[in-house]
């Protein structure tokens, strides 16, 4: 597919410079360059809805953030990305609530890339233009802070050395105690208590540790956005509903990078309780009452799609996505491989979790499912 992207820059020649990488990069896309902030608009075909901005923060009439505050009024739907050569705490800030990204200047190929990467997947979602536009109107797709998008990039090297990793985290005291004390809980099951930051990592391991990272950090940013109340309510939910698929899985037999692989999907499924509660301050996951979907191809709950969309943004892979994507929706048939087995441990867990199983719900769940040992999997975790 070829995306409709447009590029705002008062500096003529960094438009010129982003035009030739963005065509060199990306040659089948439609690039259009507006270097007037106040008449971005006027440089759009009638019709045309942009799939993404990128614009420069600093210029004459109108500053970046504000731009891309009127895009998201008028395209919600479209990626917005910032470009500054400011890239401090402070200015991050300033742009969280309407950049999805926030890129530095001079930018780089791969920083484009990563970009229309996620461009990519998010349309591999196939989510609908009402969604779309819902989730890109709201105000809590944020950038994540410095200190975790540099732990996300450590832990992506081939050969990342786990002392500097605890090194940079050991930076966040918060991040650091709640990392001892998941390698240290029944969560993982190990008798020895370790205090060591370098062990606990080794413990949990790399993947689950980025999300615990990433999860707190998004639990630190809506402290001011929700109740403590609803936050902890929040919080406690996306660890239980972790515990219980790490605990689900094992019942099933799979091994520990599949048990380490569906915690972090169900920790990271949390985050879409945390941006509703940010939008209606009497909500819980407790009070959530979304549908029970036992046929394929019904639309995931709106709660997960939220999470999906900005886990997307924030350059979490496609098949972590897919996997939450894809809990609300298991496929009950072909729940014999890995894949289908994860959804439906994540479905299963959910529903035990909200209380939300009786005996007829059982009933009918048990009898989509062939496998004789699936269905006394589902006595053990559902039976009353």
């Amino acid at each position: 597919m070829a995306f409709n992207v447009l590029f705002i820059d008062d500096d003529i020649f960094m438009l010129r410079a982003l035009q030739r990488t963005a065509v060199r990069l990306r040659p089948d896309d439609n690039f259009i360059m507006c270097n007037q902030e106040t008449a971005w608009q006027n440089t759009l075909s009638t019709g045309m809805v942009p799939d993404a901005v990128f614009c420069d923060y600093l210029m004459p009439l109108k500053n970046g953030d504000k731009v891309l505050k009127e895009i998201e009024h008028i395209h919600p739907s479209a990626v917005r990305i910032l470009l500054t050569g400011n890239t401090t705490e402070d200015v991050i800030s300033s742009v969280s609530n309407v950049a999805h990204f926030v890129l530095s200047k001079p930018f780089v190929d791969d920083d484009l890339n990563y970009v229309f990467s996620c461009l990519e997947r998010l349309n591999a979602l196939m989510l609908s233009p009402k969604i779309r536009n819902e989730v890109g109107r709201h105000s809590y797709f944020f950038s994540l802070p410095e200190t975790t998008v540099k732990i996300q990039r450590l832990f992506s090297q081939p050969e990342m050395n786990i002392t500097e990793a605890a090194n940079l985290i050991e930076q966040d005291s918060v991040v650091t105690a709640k990392i001892i004390q998941l390698a240290n809980s029944a969560f993982l099951g190990y008798r020895r208590h370790t205090t060591s930051l370098t062990e606990a990592l080794k413990r949990l391991g790399l993947r689950l540790a980025e999300a615990i990272v990433v999860s707190i950090s998004i639990e630190q940013r809506m402290l001011g956005t929700v109740s403590a109340q609803v936050h902890k309510r929040c919080s406690d939910w996306a660890y239980r509903y972790a515990t219980a698929c790490r605990q689900n899985s094992k019942l099933l037999g799979f091994n520990t990078e599949m048990q380490d692989l569906i915690s972090v999907a169900a920790l990271l499924t949390g985050l879409g309780h945390f941006v509703v509660a940010a939008d209606y301050p009497d909500y819980t996951p407790d009070s959530h009452q979304a549908p029970i979907n036992f046929d394929v191809g019904l639309s995931a709950d709106p709660v997960t799609l939220r999470a999906v969309f900005l886990l997307t943004l924030w350059g979490f892979s496609f098949d972590l996505c897919e996997i939450i994507s894809q809990q609300d929706t298991p496929d009950l048939v072909a729940a014999d491989g890995d894949e289908p087995m994860l959804n439906l441990v994540m479905f299963v867990s959910k529903l035990a979790l909200n209380k939300k199983v009786n005996s007829e719900s059982l009933l009918m769940l048990k009898s989509r499912i062939k496998s004789k040992a699936v269905i006394d999997w589902l006595d053990k975790v559902l039976a009353d």
